[in-house]
């Protein structure tokens, strides 16, 4: 997973702190990925594609889904659903985080790296 890190890490300067694992839904395998986003203001739109398309194409694997979740330095959660309204992208609430498909990252940002 540390590829997940590394590419998270690299899509935004805000990121502090970053950390995935493989979760499994049903028959698809995917990443849940924890970040820690350095300053005071919220995600924005850009700043969430950016993560979620660092995050599904990372490593070696095609991951059926993106589960992401960002807190400030202080530990509080942030916002996520308003930015991926503002981008557009299909997604579901997962806690404090959301959860995003394969197919609606590809959709929405295309399918680039």
């Amino acid at each position: 997973m540390a590829d997940v890190v590394a590419a998270v890490k690299a899509a935004d300067p805000r990121v502090v702190t970053a950390s995935a694992e493989k979760s499994t839904s049903g028959m698809a395998s995917g990443w849940v990925v924890d970040v820690v986003l350095s300053g005071t203001g919220g995600v924005s739109a850009d700043e969430l594609g950016q993560l979620l398309l660092a995050a599904r194409h990372a490593g070696d694997r095609d991951p059926a889904h993106v589960d992401l979740f960002a807190k400030d330095e202080k530990g509080s959660s942030l916002d996520l659903a308003a930015a991926a309204d503002e981008l557009g992208v299909r997604y579901t609430s997962v806690g404090a985080g959301i959860g995003v498909m394969r197919s609606a990252i590809d959709e929405t940002l295309g399918a680039r790296e």
